[in-house]
Order: C-alpha cells, then sequence, then structure tokens
C-alpha cells in the first residue's frame, strides 16, 4: 500500500536518482541483456524496508479527494469548478517493463520510447479511444477574457513561467501558495510533500553533491569516452554521453512541430494545425530507432551498467558510512509515520 512515508521518500530520494539506481548488473563476459542480475544499490537496500508499494486504489481516492477540494476553493473565489475524473491515470513502471525495454528487441521497434510509433490500431478497441473533454470548458468560454484569466489564475496560480529565463527554471522550486486552487487542495492531500522534511535538506543537498562527483568521477569518464568511441564507430560522432545521444533525438522530433506554420489564429478552438509528413515521421522514427540500438550495443560493448554500478555503489557505501546518523533519522521518521498512518 502506498503510504505518506512513501510519498516522502519519493520526493526526497527519487527526485536525486535514488530509486532509479536498481538495475541489471553484466557478467564477468558478456553485455547487461544477455547475462545479468538484479543487483540493488546500497541506498536502495538501505530503504527497502521503507514501504514503497503503489496502491492505485489510494491513488484515486487522493485524486478525487483533490479535485473536490479545488471544486470548494473555486467555489469560495466565486468561480464553478466540475471536478475532473483522474482515478486511474497514473502508469507505474514495474521491474519487468523495465527489463522488457532494456532489449535489442523492444528497442528496435520503440527507439528510447519517448514517442509512440504504433501504425494502425490492431483491433477495434484501440479505435475506440476516448478523448479526453474539459468538463469546464463550456463554462470558461462563457465567461469574459478578463473573466476567464482570472480563472485560471486562480485554479492554477499565476503564470510564472512564460517570462521566466532556462537558468531561473533550472533553479526554480515549487510553491504550493503560488499554485492556486490546485497546489493548496494538492497541500491539503499531500502535506508531506510540501516541505515537511525541510530539516533533512541537508542531507538531500548532501545526496545531490554525491551524484554530482559521480558524473565527474574518472571511472565513469573513461566509461563515456569509450562509449562515446564506439558511437562515433557507429556513424554518430559527437555524443559525449548517452543523455546526448537521447537530447539529439529529442531535439529532432520537436523540431516536426516546432517548424510548422500556425494557424492564422492560433487562439480559435477549431483552428487546424498542421502535421509533420508522413515522410518526416518516418525519417524521425527510424532515426530514433537506429540511435537507440547503437546506444544499447555500444553500452554493451563497454559493459556500461557493470562499470557504472560499480563507481555509483562504492560513492553510496562511502555516503552511507559518512552520513549514518543523519540518514537513520530520516529513516526512521518515515517508519514512524508509516506506523501512525
Amino acid at each position: 500500500m502506498m503510504t505518506r512515508p512513501a510519498h516522502r521518500l519519493a520526493a526526497g530520494l527519487a527526485v536525486i536518482g535514488l530509486l532509479a539506481l536498481t538495475g541489471c548488473s553484466d557478467d564477468a563476459e558478456g553485455g547487461g541483456s544477455e547475462s545479468s542480475s538484479a543487483a540493488t544499490s546500497p541506498l536502495t537496500a538501505y530503504f527497502a524496508d521503507v514501504e514503497q508499494e503503489f496502491d492505485q486504489e489510494e491513488s484515486d481516492r487522493q485524486q478525487v479527494e483533490i479535485e473536490n477540494l479545488v471544486a470548494e476553493c473555486m467555489a469560495d473565489a466565486g468561480f464553478e469548478y466540475i471536478p475532473q475524473d483522474n482515478t486511474g491515470s497514473t502508469v507505474v513502471m514495474d521491474e519487468t517493463d523495465m527489463e522488457e525495454q532494456n532489449t535489442e528487441e523492444w528497442i528496435s521497434k520503440n527507439g528510447y520510447g519517448m514517442w509512440s510509433y504504433n501504425e494502425e490500431p490492431t483491433d477495434e478497441a484501440d479505435e475506440e479511444v476516448e478523448e479526453w473533454v474539459d468538463p469546464n470548458a463550456d463554462y470558461v468560454a462563457s465567461l469574459s477574457e478578463s473573466a476567464a484569466a482570472a480563472y485560471y489564475e486562480t485554479l492554477n496560480g499565476p503564470d510564472i513561467w512564460s517570462d521566466m529565463t532556462e537558468e531561473e527554471m533550472e533553479t526554480y522550486e515549487y510553491d504550493w501558495e503560488q499554485a492556486g486552487c490546485y497546489g493548496w487542495a494538492s497541500n491539503e492531500v499531500y502535506p508531506d510533500m510540501a516541505g515537511a522534511d525541510s530539516e533533512f535538506e541537508p542531507l538531500f543537498d548532501a545526496m545531490n553533491a554525491m551524484y554530482e562527483e559521480q558524473m565527474s568521477s574518472p571511472g565513469l569518464k573513461t566509461l563515456q569516452s569509450e562509449w562515446s568511441a564506439c558511437m562515433a564507430d557507429a556513424g554518430y560522432p559527437d555524443l559525449a554521453t548517452p543523455e546526448d545521444a537521447m537530447n539529439a533525438v529529442n531535439e529532432q522530433q520537436n523540431a516536426l512541430w516546432e517548424n510548422l506554420p500556425q494557424p492564422e489564429n492560433p487562439d480559435d478552438p477549431d483552428a487546424v494545425w498542421p502535421e509533420p509528413s508522413a515522410e518526416d515521421l518516418k525519417a524521425v522514427k527510424e532515426n530514433d530507432i537506429e540511435t537507440a540500438l547503437a546506444d544499447f550495443r555500444c553500452k554493451e560493448s563497454v559493459k556500461w551498467t557493470e562499470r557504472e554500478q560499480k563507481v555509483t555503489f562504492a560513492l553510496e557505501e562511502q555516503f552511507i558510512k559518512d552520513h549514518k546518523a543523519e540518514l537513520d533519522a530520516y529513516k526512521a521518521s518515515m517508519i514512524e509515520d508509516a506506523a501512525a498512518s
């Protein structure tokens, strides 16, 4: 069951990569997909007895509670709001999903998996994809332009993103008090997600510093260099890290839409937006798959998973020794909340 401590663990640790460090470890002879065994990072093992399972029923209940609170908040501000049905919308990837996606067979069909490349619906059920309809659209359309703007600001808070620089976006810290009715409602349902762990911020900062140290460690730099050389031999020069490969694919995909002309009146709900040609979509799909396959094969060639884990695990083991008291306190606070919930 998903408990409040699990939310706290996600908020405090998953953000910096802890929960993503469980993977497959290569054996001494082969690559990651041919002969692998489960390898759990020291920090993941350290928090293993803190409940982390996902409960869809509880998540749905919380979503309903948030929507009802939003409706109350909007009514207090003089607006109508029909709660939306977001239940059942959470997708949780388990270890089986991750293992399946870390195979050459899966990648040869899906590339990096960032985009969907389904050609035609395979059956009638696939054809009947229900289109989401905002239950509040008609009400908002009935408002004046200024009232509609006030409605959305009350709902979500002021628009702070349009004037932000890229640097400001990277350093932005979420403040529920500036996020309108949704921010207030979310804080009511998930109070532990809104700064209750501030006393452990120094611990989280130290973890961030540890993983930044990993990025500049000699072992990882050597591994990246070998991977980069392999990719260059495969026809992909100027890529220093696997993240560079994914970003290059993502930029090509985004450019398909960014370079399309806009309708004369983009604000018109009936405006027809152009779409990329079938030829351009095919080219992007092929590049995605080919790049992802080259990335996968080069990782196997240099034994990426095994060697990266050695670097990470060594850092985590030292981190646990250096911060045992703080980690014990944080873990104890989560277990205490679990017992009280």
